[in-house]
């Protein structure tokens, strides 16, 4: 009986000492069954110089916000580098807090998901009311926006083509703006955000125009209805809801819209051009939603 106790004890601490080899060494076998989190790349401008857009994306405040990068604006007094070079200021693999409330696909919540991108891009808006500025979103209030040089597309471009590199399963439909995916609360990176460009890059989604003309002259004699054109939104990406009237939602949404995917008009209404674009869209990216969302308007 003695014997055996003795046994069970000695059992007993074996276990023990191949659980604590178990904890402090392990063996890595890499698997197969596995992609990155990764699923938006999110790009924004801040209006603040970079100095204190630096200080804003890094230190805690009242509302603290962050982003993974930060690129800088040539000719900024604030910025002191002899070169413009990229700023990483959260891992990758971390959480920054850039997004905010925001939806993209039936996705909510995207800062889990994404890598945020600030720009430092000093638009504008002044409010009629008390003239302050204000550049998340006021469709009554006026904006000015200066184009972003080449010396910082060049890096935001390269960067881009990066994230794309390490994270190859993400959709070009998921490249997007926090504009895309909050309207109604912000308009970044703004009208003068080269869309079109990055795409020729092979960055992002962009339309084809041949098949812009064919739904446009369709529109013409039967343009569709505002719950068609709410569906298409609300398929493509945006959170809009399906209620036939063109609401403070809707148009917010089509700003949105309009904003990326057509810069020269935003006039938060659904004209022939602008359903024409979100049509070929979604024919493009999401041909067989499409197939259904022309069956059920039948």
């Amino acid at each position: 009986m003695e014997n055996l106790i003795k046994r069970i004890g000695m059992t007993v601490m074996l276990l023990l000492l191949g659980a604590c080899t178990a904890v402090t060494e392990t063996t890595r076998i890499e698997s197969e069954n596995q992609n990155s989190r990764v699923r938006f790349v999110i790009l924004h401008y801040t209006s603040e110089d970079f100095a204190e857009s630096l200080r804003l994306l890094t230190l805690r405040t009242d509302r603290p916000v962050s982003s993974h990068y930060l690129v800088p604006e040539p000719n900024d007094a604030t910025y002191t580098e002899k070169t413009l070079r990229v700023f990483q200021l959260v891992d990758e693999s971390q959480r920054a807090w850039h997004a905010g409330r925001s939806y993209w696909r039936g996705k909510t919540g995207l800062n889990d998901q994404s890598i945020g991108i600030e720009i430092v891009n000093t638009g504008h808006c002044r409010l009629p009311d008390d003239g302050h500025n204000d550049v998340s979103a006021a469709s009554s209030s006026l904006c000015f926006f200066p184009d972003y040089p080449e010396s910082q597309l060049a890096l935001v471009v390269e960067l881009l083509q990066d994230i794309l590199e390490r994270h190859p399963d993400i959709p070009v439909t998921h490249v997007i703006g926090h504009s895309d995916i909050a309207p109604g609360r912000k308009i970044d990176p703004g009208p003068r955000f080269p869309w079109q460009r990055l795409y020729q890059l092979g960055i992002g989604a962009w339309y084809d125009e041949d098949t812009v003309f064919k739904y446009w002259t369709q529109f013409q004699t039967e343009p569709p209805s505002l719950s068609m054109v709410q569906q298409a939104l609300e398929l493509y990406g945006y959170k809009v809801a399906d209620t036939g009237e063109l609401d403070e939602a809707t148009a917010d949404v089509l700003q949105s819209f309009q904003l990326h995917f057509r810069p020269e008009v935003v006039n938060r209404r659904p004209d022939i051009k602008t359903a024409a674009i979100l049509f070929a869209l979604i024919e493009k990216y999401y041909p067989r939603e499409l197939d259904a969302l022309l069956n059920d308007a039948e």
